[in-house]
């Protein structure tokens, strides 16, 4: 057996083992949006007083609270990307159906009408699989300075 051979015997699954190893382990990225444009309707501050309790397992409620109301458009084709809110969201589609896919690769479809919750750090990913615009009328209960929304890595091919 040459040198060439001997090392080519070795090298080579290991360089494969090493690659494989660095791939498993690499976090999946964040996947950006397309197609989505946001329009703030309404802002105002909350007494946390008056917010219901957190559901089991998520932070408390923060002592400066801000209440938002943002018109969502999701264009056909469109994504939000794969991301999770800090606090509530709540809305209803307007116009279109709207497709969820949640961090176990479920799928909700909800039709225009229908009405939309989220929880705080549930990441999901929002799609208009449709041939129209997606219409959102969404409401943020969020600590203040808090972005509406964080990017989340892709749970789902």
């Amino acid at each position: 057996m040459t040198a060439v051979t001997k090392f080519a015997r070795l090298a080579v699954p290991a360089t494969l083992a090493a690659l494989c190893a660095i791939s498993v382990g690499a976090p999946a990225l964040a996947t950006p949006p397309t197609g989505v444009t946001a329009e703030t309707l309404a802002e105002l501050e909350l007494n946390p007083i008056l917010l219901p309790p957190p559901p089991p397992g998520h932070p408390p409620v923060s002592d400066e609270v801000e209440g938002t109301l943002r018109r969502i458009v999701i264009a056909p084709g469109g994504s939000t990307g794969w991301h999770h809110h800090n606090g509530h969201v709540q809305g209803i589609v307007a116009a279109g159906t709207l497709t969820r896919v949640l961090a176990d690769c479920s799928r909700q479809t909800s039709p225009a009408g229908s009405w939309v919750t989220e929880d705080p750090g549930d990441d999901h990913v929002g799609l208009n699989l449709g041939t129209e615009p997606v219409v959102l009328l969404v409401t943020y209960v969020l600590p203040d300075d808090e972005p509406f929304s964080e990017d989340a890595p892709a749970h789902c091919p």
